[in-house]
């Protein structure tokens, strides 16, 4: 009888872990890299990156910037939008702050589009702050910051 008892509690053992195992689910498999509405930031004295893969992504947030950069410093801006869809009264819009927080830098974003600009620091000042709004923003968006 004891030896039927033990034989039964190692059915049960290993049917559990097998009933375990077989209900674990994987995560999804992004081919990006990015999760689906949460921005990928890295934000350093010398170079600022956000990144977002957005679907139907209301977002209003800003964050401070670790930027430092000499007024003889040029800021490299570089954007790209892949697979935008939006609502026509979607205003999305990156802004860029000065440490006085004022508006130094508007960014439309209003399609797809591969952009990069480069600005004396000594023209707009050092950027200590970016800001991103969109409402209801589908698509892939590709920001970046560097000192040269």
């Amino acid at each position: 009888m004891r030896k039927i008892n033990n034989s039964l509690s190692a059915n049960l053992i290993v049917l559990a872990i097998i009933i375990i195992f077989n209900s674990c689910v994987e995560p999804p498999e992004y081919e990006d890299g990015l999760l689906e509405n949460i921005p990928a930031i890295i934000n350093e004295n010398d170079y600022f990156s956000f990144t977002i893969n957005a679907k139907d992504h209301v977002i209003n947030e800003s964050w401070g910037l670790l930027f430092d950069a000499d007024s003889t410093d040029t800021l490299i801006i570089s954007l790209v939008v892949k697979n935008f869809n939006s609502l026509v009264t979607d205003s999305t819009l990156i802004r860029l702050y000065n440490e006085n927080n004022n508006v130094i830098s508007n960014i439309p974003i209003l399609g797809n589009v591969t952009e990069v600009s480069s600005t004396p620091l000594e023209m707009i000042e050092n950027p200590k702050k970016f800001e991103f709004l969109s409402n209801k923003l589908s698509g892939f968006v590709d920001f970046q910051l560097i000192k040269q």
